[in-house]
């Protein structure tokens, strides 16, 4: 075998592996999905009150925990023993909020994703009285 024809195969293994080892870039939606797939336990409700000077937090664990199964074809069932609900779910494009299907179709905002816990937000109020405002926000924390 010549120089040049071993210069040419070394080469082409290094293109390959190049472009082999190419970092995938994944959207918002698509690393969302990706990370809520699995079953996802309904542990605690976080109420958080912030009223412009303190924070107050308050977490009440579930009983009996109901789960959440998360499929990457875009369905859910929620169980507790048996099946309570299933249907299909969609992430919006900036991966902030889930709509699950039914009628009518609930959408919840993504508060976290994070690797063993989500934060599914439930209720995010403001009540102004005089010049205090007062924010109450219910999360619903689902915890692998």
């Amino acid at each position: 075998m010549s120089k040049s024809k071993i210069a040419l195969i070394l080469l082409a293994f290094v293109t390959l592996a190049f472009y082999a080892c190419k970092k995938e870039v994944l959207t918002d939606k698509q690393a969302a999905l990706q990370q809520l797939v699995g079953r996802w336990p309904l542990k605690n409700r976080v109420v958080t009150i912030y009223d412009g000077f303190a924070i107050k937090t308050e977490i009440s664990p579930y009983n009996p925990v109901d789960t959440l199964v998360f499929s990457a074809d875009g369905t859910y069932f929620q169980t507790n023993k048996t099946i309570i609900k299933s249907g299909t779910f969609t992430i919006d494009e900036a991966g902030e909020s889930i709509t699950f299907s039914g009628a009518p179709a609930l959408t919840q905002k993504l508060n976290y994703i994070r690797t063993t816990t989500i934060g599914l937000v439930v209720s995010d109020e403001t009540v102004t009285t005089g010049s205090t405002k007062v924010r109450t926000l219910l999360i619903d924390e689902l915890s692998k």
